[in-house]
């Protein structure tokens, strides 16, 4: 067996409460590397592209890259994939933390899990033994709670946790799966927290003491160390100030999303709820994932709110600008204590912040009023309100429950000038990085196989031959910047087929009228449009697509997917 990987992953079926494993061949190991790419070949084989996400027969799969849990820096990621509840289409997250390595620790690449338990469960996995145990009395606590639950349960033993909070459990279509306690990591994007919450599946729990197989550890280390003192160095920023720290950057480059994406400056109140403003006024400690150097983390202290006094994961800049810029909210007191909330609850920030951001325009406008908010006076930047709608929309009750679906379906709902303040694609609420600023993330944005992700074309990596050799170390075989394009240009194509049975096809790769028609008026993108019609003509030829935007079979074969 190849190293890297061990070639087994766990199987656990609710219905059942059988346990086994799976035999994964080599060969779609080297052609997948795990992952995203190896998991949407298993959902994809399987069918499950045409299931209910949130019946018992989705299969939640959790899995490792081949990097994970060896010493390479900022490779501790997993991938967490199935068919998403909240857009209908392939559904996929990436998680840091420790999690992903620990379960490397095990004799499993991933785990895959079927079915529905009869009643609140958790999975506990020790080395090569696993098995479901009851959750009845950890169901209901928020993820902070339930990993002190589990501290106690285990007697404070070294373990990691994937849990989802209360949104999870109630089926909320934008909730998340939390990575750890206190310092989390999110699995925030399409609803995984609701696949994990329909299955009854509270919390995975991994205790393992194993190794992942490295072919050349010595030549690993080696080459770790000759680039070390260069990701130290081109990192000081995140290590500092954390993802925030940017903030400032990308208000001045036009980049940053202000009031439903509506606004070109906002320079004063970037300065406000900074990563630089954090560090100065609420910062307690650094934190960071497995093997990382960089320790972009940033534990904070939460001054108002319900948990006013505690000390927990600070905001990342995704959620500095999706409850700060884009609520035009400039107290960063109300984005930590939000941060914390989502944290808690299980919900994707981005969603979370996008959705009320809509809402904020349309109670402006007077589509919603106060009779439809359950009473909450939605103006922008009204600090109490921001924290009130988030419980409602982990509670999945009222007005929560209508935002809780997402901006697509809560926008199609309400009809009519509704949808014009919705910024999605494929259902998935924007990332803050504006297509407007880099005209070239109009095509990211609208044929990223997940919805509106910033983070499947980022092409100025390959651009700058960014490919240590630290792969090669690990599987002990040659791979070049050629095979591993061609390995992700294979995972792409495989994801877009999954879509494509679901009837995904050019009509569907657009960018919303806020980001594609209308002008930012100021700022450095002032003026700024993307053509995205002329791109898509070019990106379909360089894909090997057709016009419609679907894979040739000639690209398919030249690929080796036989689908």
């Amino acid at each position: 067996m190849p190293f890297g990987f061990t070639g087994k992953i766990l199987k656990v079926d609710l219905d059942t409460g059988e346990i086994g494993t799976v035999e994964v061949p080599p060969a779609l190991y080297k052609e997948h590397l795990g992952g995203s790419g190896l998991a949407a070949r298993i959902l994809y084989e399987d069918g499950v592209y045409k299931i209910d996400p949130l019946g018992p027969k989705n299969q939640l799969i959790f899995m490792n890259g081949i990097l994970t849990g060896t010493p390479a820096p900022a490779s501790c990621k997993m991938s967490i994939c199935a068919k998403s509840p909240l857009t209908g289409l392939w559904g996929e997250s990436t998680v840091g933390g420790f999690f992903g390595a620990e379960l490397k620790k095990t004799p499993y690449d991933g785990i895959i899990i079927n079915g529905k338990a009869q009643r609140p469960v958790y999975i506990l996995i020790e080395n090569e033994k696993a098995q479901i145990s009851d959750a009845t009395d950890v169901w209901g606590l928020d993820t902070y709670s339930a990993f002190d639950y589990f501290k106690r349960r285990f007697k404070n033993d070294k373990f990691q946790m994937a849990c989802i909070g209360p949104a999870g459990e109630k089926l909320v279509k934008i909730s998340s799966i939390m990575i750890g306690g206190y310092e989390a990591r999110a699995a925030a994007r399409t609803g995984m927290g609701a696949v994990m919450g329909s299955k009854n599946l509270k919390a995975i729990i991994v205790k393992a003491s194993g190794r992942p197989q490295i072919a050349d550890k010595a030549r690993l280390i080696s080459a770790i160390r000759e680039d070390l003192n260069t990701i130290i160095s081109n990192t000081k920023v995140l290590h500092d100030f954390g993802t925030a720290g940017g903030l400032q950057s990308v208000e001045a480059f036009g980049d940053l999303p202000v009031r439903n994406w509506s606004m070109g400056s906002w320079e004063e109140g970037a300065a406000k709820i900074c990563g630089q403003y954090i560090a100065k006024a609420f910062f307690v400690s650094h934190s960071g994932c497995h093997a990382c150097p960089i320790r972009c983390g940033k534990n904070v202290k939460i001054l108002i709110g319900p948990y006013k006094g505690t000390v927990a994961h600070g905001p990342e800049y995704e959620t500095c600008a999706g409850f700060g810029s884009n609520l035009l909210n400039d107290d960063i007191n109300v984005i930590i204590a939000a941060n914390d909330l989502c944290n808690r609850y299980g919900l994707d920030t981005i969603s979370t912040s996008g959705v009320i951001a809509w809402a904020m325009e349309c109670f402006e406008a007077g589509l919603l009023t106060k009779k439809d908010t359950d009473g909450i006076v939605l103006t922008w930047g009204n600090k109490e309100a921001i924290l009130k709608v988030i419980k409602l929309i982990a509670d999945n009750k009222g007005f929560g429950q209508f935002l809780g679906q997402g901006v697509k379906l809560a926008s199609t709902q309400l009809g009519g000038l509704a949808r014009e303040f919705a910024v999605e694609t494929k259902g998935l609420e924007y990332a803050f990085h504006d297509p407007r600023a880099f005209t070239s993330m109009a095509v990211n944005y609208a044929t990223a196989n997940r919805g509106a992700c910033h983070l499947e074309a980022l092409s100025y990596f390959a651009e700058q031959s960014v490919f240590p050799p630290w792969l090669s170390a690990v599987i002990g075989e040659t791979i070049d910047e050629n095979q591993l394009m061609k390995i992700g240009e294979r995972n792409f194509n495989l994801k877009r087929i999954f879509n494509y049975k679901l009837g995904i096809t050019r009509k569907d790769d657009c960018i919303p009228p806020r980001l594609g028609m209308h002008d930012r008026k100021t700022g450095l993108s002032a003026g700024s449009i993307p053509h995205l019609g002329k791109l898509l003509v070019e990106y379909y030829r360089l894909r090997g697509w057709s016009e419609e935007g679907v894979p040739r079979k000639e690209k398919l074969k030249q690929l080796s997917l036989s689908l």
